[in-house]
Formats: C-alpha cells, sequence, structure tokens
C-alpha cells in the first residue's frame, strides 16, 4: 500500500498530540513540520528538527509531501489551506477551514482548480463507536424506519480565558463554527443537508469564563427542515452554570430521532431503541474520549482511504457540515430562513451538492 508523505502544521500542544497518533499509523510518514514561529524549533528533538520549515511552499520544495496536516489558530487557516492546495497537497485542517465566507469562497476558487486533490475540515465526534452506532441505527429502515422528528442538545460550561481562546471570544460566530460543529457534523454524516435553515442565538456569555458578549460566540439554537413535515431541532450553550451532562456529553451531545418504527435516544455512550412502547435495544458504546485518540486515529484512517481511492464523499461531508455552521450564522444575523439549495449556489460550489 502508499505510504503517504505528510507536512504536519502547528507544534502547539494540542497538535503534538495530533502528531503522535500520525506517528503511529504505519499509512502516514513524516517529513516535515511547519509553524510560523522559528522559536518552537527549540520544543523540537534533534532528531525532529531537520524537519522544521517556516512554511508549506519551503517545505514542499525540499520533501515533495502528499498531504498536509494543519493544526494551528483558526484565523490562519484559510491562508494555509490556499498555500497547501497550491502545493497541490491533499489537506485535513482542523475546524473550522474557515472563519467567514470570503475565506471559504477564497479557498473553494482554488479548490476547483484542483480537483483530484481531497480538502478535509477535521471533526473528531464522528468516528467513535456511539457516534458509528447512532448512525447504524437510523440508517436500518427495518429498524427505524424513516426519520420523522429529531432533537440534538450540547450544555456545558467552557471556559474561554486563555490566550489561545482569543478568537473563540472575539468572533461573531465561533459558537457555531467551534462549538456547534462536533454536533452539525455528526447531523450531516447522519442525514445530510437540509432543505432550509432558521436560527436564532442570545447576546449573553459569562464574563467571568471569558466571553465579551459578542453575538453567536456562547450559545445559539436551530431549525431544520428535511422537507415533508420532516424537522430536526438544535439548541447549545457553551456558557452553562456547570456540565450537567458530563464532559463526553458536551461534545458529543444528546439526541433523540423519531422514526417510523423506532425511536432513539443517546447520551454520551447510552443508547437506547424504542419501539411499540418498549426498550428494544440498550446499549453502552465508546463515546468520544478525553484526548479524542481513539476519534482522530479513525479519521486519519478514513482521510488516508479517501485519498487512496480517490473517494470524495468524506470531503462532501466534511464541507457540508461547514455549509450548515456558517448557513446557522447567516440566519440568525439576517433574522430569516436560508435556503440551503440558493446558499450553495452563492458559495459557488453548486456542482459538489
Amino acid at each position: 500500500m502508499k505510504i503517504i508523505k505528510f507536512i504536519h502544521v502547528g507544534l502547539g500542544n494540542y497538535s503534538s498530540q495530533r502528531l503522535e497518533i500520525l506517528k503511529k499509523n504505519k499509512n502516514f510518514k513524516l517529513v516535515g513540520l511547519v509553524d510560523l514561529d522559528r522559536k518552537k524549533i527549540n520544543n523540537l528533538t534533534e532528531k525532529h528538527k531537520k524537519f522544521f520549515f517556516s512554511s508549506i511552499s519551503n517545505a514542499q520544495k525540499k520533501v515533495k509531501a502528499d498531504a498536509a496536516f494543519i493544526y494551528v489558530s483558526a484565523k490562519k487557516h484559510t491562508n494555509l489551506i490556499c498555500e497547501a492546495l497550491e502545493n497541490n497537497l491533499h489537506i485535513l485542517c482542523v475546524k473550522p477551514i474557515s472563519l467567514n465566507i470570503l475565506g471559504f469562497k477564497k479557498i473553494i476558487k482554488i479548490k476547483k482548480k484542483k480537483k483530484n486533490l481531497i480538502l478535509i475540515q477535521g471533526q473528531n465526534n464522528q468516528w467513535n463507536d456511539a457516534t458509528l452506532e447512532m448512525k447504524k441505527i437510523i440508517n436500518n429502515k427495518k429498524l427505524f424506519g424513516n426519520f420523522r422528528l429529531g432533537l440534538c442538545s450540547t450544555w456545558g460550561r467552557q471556559v474561554l480565558l486563555s490566550k489561545n481562546a482569543k478568537d473563540d471570544t472575539h468572533t461573531d460566530g465561533s459558537f457555531f463554527h467551534s462549538m456547534a460543529c462536533h454536533q452539525l457534523g455528526q447531523l450531516i454524516n447522519i442525514l445530510g443537508l437540509p432543505i432550509s435553515v432558521f436560527c436564532k442565538s442570545g447576546l449573553e456569555g459569562d464574563k467571568k469564563i471569558g466571553y465579551k458578549n459578542i453575538p453567536r460566540t456562547a450559545s445559539g439554537t436551530a431549525i431544520f427542515d428535511y422537507g415533508k413535515g420532516r424537522y430536526f431541532t438544535y439548541l447549545g450553550n457553551r456558557s452553562a452554570n456547570g456540565n450537567p451532562k458530563g464532559f463526553a456529553a458536551r461534545w458529543s451531545g444528546e439526541w433523540l430521532f423519531n422514526g417510523t418504527l423506532s425511536d432513539l435516544k443517546r447520551s454520551g455512550g447510552r443508547i437506547t431503541v424504542f419501539s411499540n412502547g418498549q426498550v428494544k435495544k440498550d446499549s453502552y458504546l465508546q463515546d468520544i474520549d478525553d484526548f479524542q485518540i481513539l476519534d482522530d486515529g479513525r479519521q486519519y484512517e478514513s482521510f488516508y482511504k479517501s485519498i487512496i481511492n480517490k473517494d470524495k464523499s468524506m470531503e462532501k461531508n466534511s464541507l457540508a457540515t461547514w455549509i450548515l455552521m456558517e448557513a446557522c450564522n447567516i440566519s440568525s444575523k439576517k433574522n430569516k430562513v436560508i435556503k440551503i439549495s440558493k446558499f450553495i449556489n452563492e458559495l459557488g460550489i453548486n456542482n459538489e451538492f
């Protein structure tokens, strides 16, 4: 099997954890390390100092990599993705790939010229056992039937006082781009894009834990119309007074699905299926782990298979997740229903969807 040579961008703590996962995967081979802060080279071992470059372009001239993994501040994502595309690299960039429509359009303009490349917005909540089982059950027509109604809620207290949290606290729309994306990515993976979105978002955020009362940074609620009387409701808050559902459920979400044959309830790693007033199935499965080691390991394996098999389905789902995230923001800002097909055309990617 082909080994994918990769450049790893970002040498912060979280990024370094992701690098350790990648180094254990025999399908990938590290050939370059990039960070805009040259002081980071002092944190590297002598073995890894020879891999250090000041930019993706400089690295690619020397190492001829196949892919780039990007784990840096969200405000830098758009330019780094564009640079990686221009250097003919497949990309997995931690969410969000862009903080606004202008950045997304800039990426798509280059991506259209590089159709052979895979571009993934990294999500680490779609790969644990509980999420995979939830999708399997809802897609089982004999067990679940057809989707009718659904609900997802996430509730917790996310402290954003650190310097690294500045993007979240100062950027309008960051709630949907950095928090709701964990749940919306799962929804896309199960039901796909809705027909339309209507979203509202409160201004309030707890200043004691870093929020600046900037719109769409602390919470949001949305109704997704899937047509023929089918609706899905989302409610999220990361500026609550506590974490009543625990760490994992705060990120994975609590879910209810109503089908024509069964209902499904998920809380963390517990999934219960109800039918005819009775519990038909009750399972306790692995939910997202504290450092997302299992989840990202599986995500990287799927990224590898997408490259090798030239399979665009993972890319399509990840881009659809960004579209839904931003549609929520636009709906909230304009206080109007956003038609997804029209929004996709405005973004210039109608052929992909």
